[in-house]
């Protein structure tokens, strides 16, 4: 049996085992000692039996249908708390009721979750042993040495339930921690900080509208292989980072960033026309143009060529991209330092 592939998807299909594991083992039990409450005559515990089956029937099937168990595990949760105080507040089955309200209450917790858990738990807690100290009135008649016994067991099961529940918690978080991690470093560039291809196409697939309009400008630097070559890689690094931080600095938070390769980066302009597009992109190239880069003692010049494709929808992305680059070909065939977009290379 699959439970996923994610921290959030294992976790939803370990409730949903556990609710759908309660329903069917508690119903096998709880269905005999119904018919058993008609046989003797106790028409109170039958309606009660028969009200939990259906609860705890039709809210695990909502929760198997939907394959979401919010509000499903809440109210489970409450129902199964409420029915272990009654199972030991009246003895259910000649006094037996207690016996099967210990296998509930760990249940009632892993279902409900940590915090929730604690809540029920403690309230759970708290009625039992007020119940026995005061003696209510249809408290069952447990016997005078059993009650220290039974309310030092109902403590320990609850608090080692919580336990149990605390540190599956913690094993939780640090697993979804450490996924979480993992897919943000597939999808972004660890030198530059920026999305990498895959973080690209992901983000492009979020897109609500399938028919988006937008612009995609691939830049090239011009001339980075001899900046490797006189300077070393180290320094290289340090100016893909830096032209790296003019890009993201000085485009709108819709725009998107990537660093697609070596010295090429992609930018995807939202909303706009290649016409609109690249007065933006050529202000870009006069700022890095107009900028010396300075890395310790070592100025350097820089100068990029782009290339610009209008898509509509991330069906025509691949489209796009591959004009874009036969554009920037263009603009370094014409001298470099230049944005071409359509037919104008200048």
């Amino acid at each position: 049996m699959r439970l996923g592939s994610t921290p959030e998807q294992i976790d939803l299909k370990r409730t949903l085992v556990l609710m759908r594991f309660f329903a069917v083992s508690g119903n096998l039990i709880m269905v005999p000692f119904a018919l058993l409450a008609i046989w003797q005559g106790i028409w109170v515990r039958f309606w009660i039996l028969l009200l939990v089956i259906c609860v705890i029937t039709t809210l695990v099937t909502s929760a198997h249908v939907r394959q979401q168990a919010g509000g499903e595990r809440i109210a489970l949760a409450i129902v199964m708390c409420l029915f272990a105080l009654y199972l030991t507040m009246s003895g259910g089955q000649d006094g037996t009721g207690v016996y099967f309200s210990f296998t509930l209450i760990p249940m009632m917790i892993v279902i409900a979750g940590w915090r929730t858990g604690q809540l029920l738990g403690g309230f759970y807690s708290l009625v039992v042993i007020a119940a026995i100290l005061i003696d209510l009135p249809g408290m069952y008649p447990y016997d005078i040495d059993a009650q220290p016994r039974l309310i030092a067991a109902t403590l320990f099961i609850v608090l080692l339930s919580l336990l149990i529940e605390w540190t599956h918690v913690q094993s939780y978080l640090a697993i979804k921690h450490t996924a979480d991690m993992h897919r943000k470093n597939s999808l972004t560039d660890p030198l530059t900080g920026l999305m990498n291809r895959l973080g690209l196409e992901r983000q492009l697939l979020k897109w609500k509208q399938s028919d988006q309009h937008a612009c995609v400008a691939l830049i090239d630097i011009d001339h980075f292989k001899a900046v490797n070559d006189r300077y070393g890689h180290d320094v290289g690094d340090r100016v893909l980072t830096t032209f790296a931080k003019v890009l993201r600095n000085n485009l709108k938070e819709t725009d998107s960033v990537c660093r697609w390769g070596g010295e090429e980066f992609v930018l995807v302009l939202m909303g706009l026309s290649e016409t609109e597009a690249r007065p933006i992109v050529d202000e870009l190239r006069k700022l890095v143009a107009g900028r010396r880069f300075q890395f310790d003692e070592i100025n350097i010049d820089l100068q990029f060529s782009a290339g610009l494709a209008a898509f509509k929808g991330v069906s025509e992305f691949k489209r796009a991209l591959k004009l874009a680059d036969q554009r920037v070909y263009q603009a370094k065939s014409s001298g470099r330092n230049r944005v071409v977009a359509g037919d104008n290379g200048d």
